[in-house]
């Protein structure tokens, strides 16, 4: 089944609507510890801590992310891991299915799972509302944007599209 970007778009948007977030720089972390999702910080030992920004723990109710990342990567990571326990209940409970994926954008030649590409989704409108992206793209420059939204510029560049 092909992702469904408009459904991780719309459940970003009400999360933002729920929390009255109206401003930037948006707190993933914040949003997820008051839908009762702790987020923890671990050091992840060799090539693991090269190749993995976070995953789930939805038994446990919690969302570990590398210690070592780049704070705008953490934000990232936590509003994608967040964007799973708000899509993928069923996907995160089942041990057979939920895997823990390598930062890439396709993994053996192929495109990432569409539940990757929905959190994804999720993550982009959760922190880059484009609502809030349009009352400052015309005078700041992508790098400013990326400060003001803690975010990558390639997340800025990417929002900026579907202005």
């Amino acid at each position: 089944m092909p992702a469904d970007y408009d459904r991780a778009k719309r459940a970003a948007r009400d999360l933002l609507a729920k929390y009255k977030i109206t401003k930037a720089p948006i707190d993933p972390e914040a949003i997820a510890q008051a839908e009762g999702i702790d987020v923890v910080y671990a050091t992840f030992n060799g090539q693991i801590g090269d190749q993995v920004a976070g995953y789930s723990e939805p038994m446990n109710g919690r969302i570990v992310i590398n210690r070592d990342l780049h704070t705008n990567r953490k934000t990232y990571t936590i509003a994608h891991e967040l964007g799973h326990h708000m899509l993928h209940k069923d996907y995160l409970d089942d041990e057979g299915a939920y895997q823990v994926f390598p930062r890439m954008q396709s993994y053996d030649g192929t495109p990432k799972p569409p539940e990757e590409q929905e959190a994804d989704a999720f993550a982009a409108a959760l922190l880059v509302p484009l609502d809030l992206l349009r009352k400052y793209v015309d005078f700041a420059s992508p790098s400013e944007l990326s400060r003001m939204f803690l975010v990558s510029r390639e997340v800025i560049l990417n929002r900026m599209k579907w202005l």
